[in-house]
């Protein structure tokens, strides 16, 4: 019996390995409510310090740029967008370039996102842009990729079990030029649902404490009796 509980439990714990997160991977989409179908934050970063404080707050997310520009050279204003790379773009926007730069898009307080949009474009005069990005859930990868997109698409992040962080960067490897716009976002309370590896684990104690309980040998009942 006990060679049976073991067997099991060790099934179980491969099951809730196989269904960590990142399995429950978060993916990039395209088009405006690919992502999003309510938006519960939003920011357009039309105050004049968004362009100078790090991190920049506004809709329940937080932005921070590293390795990037801070100042963004007098630009970051839909003014100053006068090449090809900036279509779609309103007011202020966040941009910044710097090697190996990249912005950092965070939930803020106990909120995750469960899915996240917003307009790109970049600080090269072109119309197709490298873009590269890493999801993460409480210090965890779970979702990255690379690929190329026209400047002016709007993409989306989403998945199962959603995401704190979107780390976000375009441009060639040697200098990097990131811009966004108009980002719209959808949030879900963190840990309302458990992980498909966390039922698991708990079901696992469960069965190990029931079948523990039950093949405990009996103890005997001793009664004493006073004259």
């Amino acid at each position: 019996m006990k060679s049976k509980l073991l067997y099991c439990g060790s099934a179980l714990m491969l099951t809730a390995m196989h269904f960590s997160p990142a399995m429950a991977a978060i993916v990039l989409t395209t088009g405006s409510g690919s992502s999003v179908s309510t938006v519960e934050g939003s920011a357009n970063f039309d105050p004049i310090n968004s362009l100078s404080d790090n991190p920049y707050l506004e809709g329940g997310m937080s932005f921070s740029r590293t390795n990037l520009s801070l100042n963004n050279n007098g630009c970051g204003y839909a003014g100053c967008a006068s090449h090809i790379g900036f279509p779609g773009f309103s007011g202020n926007y966040m941009y910044g370039t710097g090697s190996d730069g990249y912005f950092d898009i965070k939930s803020v307080g106990s909120n995750i996102f469960s899915g996240l949009e917003f307009v790109i474009g970049t600080g090269y005069a072109r119309t197709i842009q490298e873009v590269s990005w890493q999801a993460f859930l409480n210090n965890v990868l779970v979702g990255s990729g690379s690929t190329n997109l026209g400047v002016g698409t709007v993409v989306g992040f989403s998945g199962a079990g959603g995401f704190d962080t979107l780390r976000y960067t375009s441009g060639p490897e040697e200098l990097k030029a990131p811009a966004f716009d108009s980002v719209r976002a959808q949030f879900s309370a963190a840990g309302a649902v458990p992980e498909p590896a966390a039922w698991i684990m708990m079901i696992l104690g469960f069965a190990l404490v029931g079948a523990s309980m039950r093949h405990r040998k009996p103890q005997a009942n001793v009664t004493f009796k006073f004259a």
